[in-house]
């Protein structure tokens, strides 16, 4: 896979060359994240045959995930959302993959975790990726901020965030709970200082003794979560405990990861669904089919 264009382009094509005997081939002007992990696990794999257990899913999740769409964004959505709020995504998962399985209960293991350290939250949502909300000097939500795979941290319009998502893609909106607008404001200058910052792979926190700040590397999540820790000046802000790195099941990661000549990732860190539910954020899904409000007209004569 090859990119063609800035990490902080609002638009992103990407050209498909044969990768260790496994050919793929799209239509121009793929996105990137709605390919989610398949893309991560056929760019990085390392050898043949460990594209093989891989391959029947690639072949069919690529061509169901990555293409895109045409969305209008209706008036009172876009009215809801602040500068420094939070969107997460949850695209629809096919249960007999057995990588959408494994994603799935990554989301379960950790609203569980949640639960166990005494969080509180209502329904069984689960998010696979998650942006912040950057809005234009009038104050209008107008495009994101987030980190994405094989891009790194970018910033896009807003349209573009929604439409490059596979339909039947549920999003939700969030904002964190007691935080000034100044504080926002910090957080979203945070996240915008990194555009450019490579993708955590590794999921690994961002250096402390990097020289530049588009120099740190980030994962979704992570650039939300060290956003709001540099802004509130806290070292834990979304939980009361360090959230361990989650993958389960864990025999189906740790092959995943050794296909690809990788120790899986240990460590504390973060994920959407941890940021979806935890106690310092208040969230609420979408509906991005509404229609807008009809325009009255008064007649004066």
């Amino acid at each position: 896979l090859k990119a063609r264009s800035s990490p902080i382009a609002s638009r992103n094509e990407f050209s498909w060359e044969p990768c260790r005997g496994f050919e793929l081939m799209p239509s121009a002007g793929v996105s990137v994240r709605g390919c989610s992990a398949l893309l991560r696990a056929f760019a990085a794999s390392r050898a043949k045959h460990a594209m093989r257990d891989f391959s029947g899913q690639l072949r069919t999740a690529v061509s169901k995930r990555c293409f895109e769409r045409q969305i209008t964004i209706p008036s009172p959505v876009a009215a809801r959302l602040r500068h420094g709020d939070l969107l997460f995504a949850s695209e629809p998962l096919d249960m007999t993959l057995p990588l959408d399985r494994a994603i799935k209960e990554v989301g379960t293991a950790t609203t569980k975790w949640l639960t166990d350290h005494g969080a509180t939250y209502s329904g069984d949502d689960t998010a696979e990726h998650v942006a912040i909300v950057v809005a234009d000097g009038s104050g209008h939500a107008a495009s994101v901020v987030e980190a994405v795979r094989l891009l790194g941290v970018r910033v896009i319009p807003l349209e573009a965030f929604f439409t490059e998502f596979v339909s039947g893609t549920r999003f939700f909106h969030g904002r964190v709970k007691d935080v000034s607008t100044e504080q926002r404001r910090e957080a979203v200058s945070y996240a915008l200082l990194r555009t450019g910052a490579a993708y955590a792979h590794d999921f690994a926190p961002p250096c402390p003794l990097a020289t530049t700040p588009w120099s740190q590397e980030f994962y979704c999540s992570s650039l939300v979560d060290y956003a709001y820790r540099s802004a509130l000046k806290q070292d834990l802000v979304f939980t009361d405990d360090p959230f361990p790195l989650i993958f389960e099941p864990r025999s189906f990661w740790e092959e995943y990861y050794k296909s690809q000549g990788q120790e899986m990732p240990a460590g504390i860190g973060s994920n959407p669904t941890m940021l979806l539910h935890s106690h310092k954020v208040t969230y609420s899904e979408l509906d991005l089919s509404m229609e807008e409000p009809k325009e009255e007209i008064h007649e004066l004569f």
